[in-house]
């Protein structure tokens, strides 16, 4: 499948944990993802790592005060970054027991600022509840790549219920920048069928078919056949779409790989959209 779409991925998680648009860091998108990961995750280290000593004694402090006290501290003296950096250091059922006390529009800040990494203990302890009004605070601000670095620190109840607050649309952007993306199909298994027609819908209607098509590099085999068929139950201008998304980004090897999951019927649709659009060199192998 696509290294570059894995690339692309990296270098917008990248330029996010760096604060700034992700257009300055697109000569690094020819770099392998492996590379790319490894930088990012040297540099939050660094971030993270900085006067580490300091946070452990404002952790260990936060033992001696209630929750309540704790939670107002939180907000007035130590701010969201601070907060986000010490959630590892505290005891899991006392950080817990504060971010339950806490507004859901500082939790996001906090969600924003944290290395999911270094607290998927208090992460996976937290209320279903409190996660998806949190998550629905992160799509309403575009945040896909923090929501994206969340979903492998949450159970399955946890993720069922935060589809509730996601559009097909913030699904297909949040799968992209997925942390660990061992975890989709488990994922995509846990969707309700109509779901999965709105997904693929959405990679149309909202330009994100590069993203759609890396969600399905990342599957089984099974799975990917499953997608590929809806995609082809799409309606002409939808296919149509597709077609040029391949076309332009010169993802057809990639198409290609996922058609051999399709069924035939399946397969000989796209194939008779696309039409002279596939390349000579690929035609035997799309079966056109």
């Amino acid at each position: 499948m696509s290294v570059a779409l894995e690339s692309r991925a990296e270098v917008a998680k990248l330029a996010r944990l760096l604060g700034t648009d992700d257009d300055r860091f697109q000569a690094l998108a020819e770099l392998p993802a492996e590379d790319l990961r490894t930088l990012r995750e040297q540099v939050t280290d660094v971030l993270y790592d900085a006067d580490v000593e300091g946070l452990r004694r404002a952790a260990g402090a936060s033992k001696l005060v209630p929750g309540a006290v704790s939670a107002t501290i939180a907000q007035r003296a130590f701010g969201p970054v601070l907060c986000a950096r010490i959630a590892g250091l505290v005891d899991t059922n006392s950080a817990v027991d504060v971010a339950k006390r806490l507004p859901t529009p500082f939790l996001a800040d906090v969600a924003v600022a944290m290395d999911p990494r270094r607290a998927s203990d208090v992460i996976g302890s937290i209320p279903p509840d409190h996660v998806v009004g949190v998550a629905a605070e992160l799509v309403a601000r575009g945040e896909h790549i923090t929501m994206g670095r969340f979903v492998g620190h949450l159970d399955d109840e946890t993720v069922v219920a935060s589809f509730a607050v996601l559009g097909d649309d913030d699904m297909l952007l949040t799968g992209f920048v997925m942390e660990d993306k061992n975890r989709l199909d488990t994922v995509i298994a846990l969707l309700p069928s109509e779901r999965l027609h709105g997904i693929i819908a959405a990679a149309h209607d909202h330009d994100l078919w590069v993203e759609a098509l890396d969600l399905f590099t990342h599957v089984t085999p099974q799975r990917r056949g499953q997608l590929g068929d809806v995609a082809a139950a799409q309606e002409d201008h939808r296919v149509e779409g597709l077609i040029a998304a391949v076309t332009r980004e010169d993802l057809w090897e990639v198409l290609v790989e996922i058609a051999a999951t399709m069924t035939p019927q399946s397969r000989q649709r796209i194939a008779e959209i696309a039409g002279d659009a596939v390349p000579p060199g690929l035609r035997d192998r799309f079966g056109a």
